[in-house]
């Protein structure tokens, strides 16, 4: 028998020993001195059965991540928890809560997204044996300019789960959530024979210079700070004591301020910041800049090619200066590194404006239409560098003009395209809700308008936001409509349309409005591939309202003229409502012969999430003409596609597998589908299902009070709650009692 169960956990540490997406803890740096007897504090915490967090505090470059990692990779841990129950969640890639969200569905190897994403991670948790999540520069997320409430709920929600520990480094005084249960560190420097280890492990050649002690002293024994000023003495050719000296020089202008450890970890880093081998490669200090705005840092090949160009001659001097380092393919800078860079009195405005216009000729280049043949591979470079893009557009400054020729370029070829992309391949709205935030003073009918209709668009795949969604999209008709687009306008007014059908209770008189509104703004246009998705969404209509032979006929209108323009997508979609009006009629073989096309349609234009919906429909096509185990196998492929996808399980597509195995008496299998179908709306914090979706719902809970009942009649109730979404013969035919 087909095993759904491994299907369904495939991305839950609960159920893997190991994931190619899951964030694994890292190696242990190679130098690691002086926390010997605070590893052995920590390793006795998480071992000793007591449910304690663990919260590293102080200052950047005292070696919270170091320890972390000698703690979790400590053989005793690794004995308590299994390689994929010490989840590595690099917080230094989240400026904001929805990124946060994002880093630990990523480092948990989260694969089912219910467009909730605190809701999936709770989930995976609550079902995961004992885990440790390691947020490592918790200070990102916690001291994100849109406030801490958000990140907090975040952290409370994850501590209500007993089983799963959190150990958090951060640069602050006190922990998150400072009430929580949580063994607390404030981490100190190191002793001044640990320090001394490591200044002779990077520079052995000054193992017997006597100026050594003093040195270490003076910066303040800082690990960080003692392997800077290491490598800046092995450069130089300079003794301790020199170091010691120029230490001196460059603090003599902060001393007013006192040199604590943020100071004194400044003033090491200016002094490899301005270095011999710094000040010989100006170009190195620009490179520095560029990497310092990449929070998940990137590969030398995109590095070079799209943010640095040219600078590819300072990488050498920055690695030796340990100022960025290389982690396998990746290359970025450490957080206290970065916080220092990109300081407004040395980051260089010149680099962040021409990261901004990297980010939009990444963008420009890589856009491409669902329909062209390099969609795939332009959709899987964006989704790579997509938390750089984000994180740098963001930066993109404010303006109150009315006209800001720059600001209109970023926000066209920038945001916007990073919006459309995210549309389809991710729940988050933040980048095109800045959009709207930046261009609020903007008389731009067009912009507003694209911007508008590209917020609607995202909001539709987000639970319990289609009344937002709608609003939007009304708003864009009227920004359109005021420019006298009637292009923008129609494609607009369909989108309005699918909103309200997928709201339920579909109102025909006002979609069959909005449709001829939008037919002769295409007849104005002369738009023929437009007007043959206007004839597509009539047919849906119709096809909701079962005029299954008028539905026909406006797809075989439309299918033609959509071919012809090369529109796939649409014209997939003819087929595929086609194969429901087929099979509603009975007629199975035609139905399966109009899927199979709209599946392979799909499949060469790349849309994944089309070819699942193609084989669920499969699934209950191959189903009503008997082949079962067929049928099994398409709800499966269904199932593996929407995993990929990041999105919960098809509840349709377990729905369909628990009637064949009912009809194949299979009791224990259709109960396990039918609950599974149930399972994402289980808890109290899930989002609120569609009615489409609430539909289901009632027809899954009657089917499973079946299977222990087959004479089960369904109430009143419960037939009106299914006839909103499915005709009384589909109904007699799913629900009739068993013979």
């Amino acid at each position: 028998m087909i095993d759904v169960k491994a299907i369904l956990t495939q991305g839950s540490p609960a159920h893997t020993t190991s994931s190619p997406t899951q964030a694994l803890i890292p190696a242990n740096t190679h130098i690691f001195h002086g926390r010997d007897t605070l590893v052995a504090e920590l390793v006795d915490v998480l071992v000793g059965g007591s449910r304690r967090h663990i919260c590293l505090l102080g200052p950047g470059g005292m070696g919270k991540t170091s320890t972390s990692l000698a703690v979790m990779n400590h053989l005793n841990v690794e004995a308590r928890f299994a390689e994929h129950l010490r989840v590595w969640v690099p917080c230094v890639k989240a400026p904001s809560t929805s990124l946060l969200l994002d880093t630990l569905c990523t480092s948990l190897g989260i694969s089912i997204k219910s467009g909730n994403p605190l809701s999936d991670i709770l989930s995976v948790l609550r079902t995961s044996p004992p885990i440790v999540l390691v947020l490592d520069n918790f200070e990102t997320p916690w001291n994100a300019a849109e406030g801490q409430s958000e990140v907090e709920q975040v952290i409370r929600d994850i501590n209500r789960i007993r089983h799963v520990t959190l150990f958090v480094t951060i640069r602050s005084l006190s922990p998150p959530c400072e009430d929580l249960p949580w063994h607390r560190v404030d981490l100190r420097a190191v002793h001044a024979t640990a320090a001394r280890d490591i200044y002779i492990s990077w520079h052995p050649r000054a193992n017997e210079d006597p100026g050594i002690p003093g040195l270490l002293e003076l910066i303040g024994h800082m690990p960080l700070a003692v392997t800077l000023m290491a490598k800046f003495a092995a450069s130089t050719g300079l003794s301790a004591e020199d170091v010691a000296e120029k230490y001196k020089t460059l603090g003599t202008a902060v001393m007013g301020q006192g040199l604590d450890a943020k100071t004194s970890m400044d003033i090491c880093i200016g002094l490899s910041v301005n270095s011999p081998r710094m000040t010989a490669h100006p170009e190195a200090f620009e490179l520095l800049c560029a990497i310092a705005m990449l929070p998940a840092g990137t590969s030398y090949k995109t590095l070079f090619e799209w943010w640095a160009r040219g600078l590819d001659g300072g990488l050498g001097v920055l690695k030796d200066t340990l100022l960025v380092e290389q982690n396998g393919s990746t290359i970025c800078v450490l957080p206290v590194i970065q916080r220092y860079i990109l300081h407004n009195s040395r980051f260089s405005k010149q680099v962040g404006m021409s990261m901004i216009e990297s980010a939009c000729q990444f963008l420009e280049a890589h856009a491409s239409n669902i329909n062209d043949k390099l969609y795939k591979a332009h959709s899987a470079a964006v989704s790579a560098e997509e938390g750089n893009l984000e994180a740098v557009l963001l930066t993109t400054p404010e303006s109150h003009a009315t006209q800001d020729s720059f600001l209109l370029h970023v926000i066209r070829d920038g945001f916007l395209l990073l919006a459309r992309h995210q549309r389809r391949h991710s729940s988050r709205v933040n980048i095109i809700e800045r959009a709207l935030h930046l261009v609020r003073h903007i008389d731009d009918n067009i912009l507003q308008g694209d911007l508008l209709f590209c917020h609607g668009d995202s909001l539709l795949s987000l639970p319990n936001h289609h009344d937002k969604a709608s609003k939007q999209l009304e708003a864009a008709l009227n920004h359109f409509l005021s420019a006298s687009d009637r292009t923008r306008a129609a494609k607009c007014r369909l989108t309005l349309v699918d909103t309200i059908q997928f709201q339920g209770g579909a109102k025909v008189e006002r979609c069959q409005e909005i449709i001829v509104d939008a037919q002769a703004d295409c007849k104005a246009t002369g738009d023929k591939g437009l007007a043959a998705r206007c004839l597509l969404s009539l047919g849906i209509l119709h096809f909701m309202f079962r005029d299954y032979p008028l539905t026909l006929d406006l797809l075989m209108q439309a299918e033609p003229v959509l071919a012809r323009v090369g529109d796939w997508e649409h014209h997939a979609e003819c087929s595929r409502v086609s194969s429901w009006v087929h099979y509603y009629m009975g007629q199975y073989d035609l139905a399966y012969a109009c899927s199979v096309s709209a599946l392979k349609e799909h499949d060469r234009i790349g849309d994944a999430q089309g070819c699942a919906n193609l084989h669920n429909d499969i699934g209950k096509i191959l189903s009503a003409r008997g082949d079962f185990e067929g049928s099994l196998r398409s709800y499966l492929r269904c199932l593996e596609i929407w995993m990929s996808l990041g999105w919960s399980p098809s509840s349709s597509a377990l729905q369909g597998m628990g009637l064949v195995w009912a009809k194949l008496e299979k009791v224990e299998d259709a109960r396990q589908a039918f609950e599974d179908s149930l399972q994402p709306f289980a808890h109290p914090d899930a989002p609120a299902p569609s009615p489409s979706i609430e539909a289901e719902m009632v027809c899954t809970q009657i089917l499973l009070r079946r299977l222990e009942n087959p004479t089960l009649i369904l109430t009143p109730e419960e037939y009106v709650a299914l006839q909103r979404w499915y005709s009384d013969d589909h109904i007699e035919k799913i629900l009739a009692p068993a013979p």
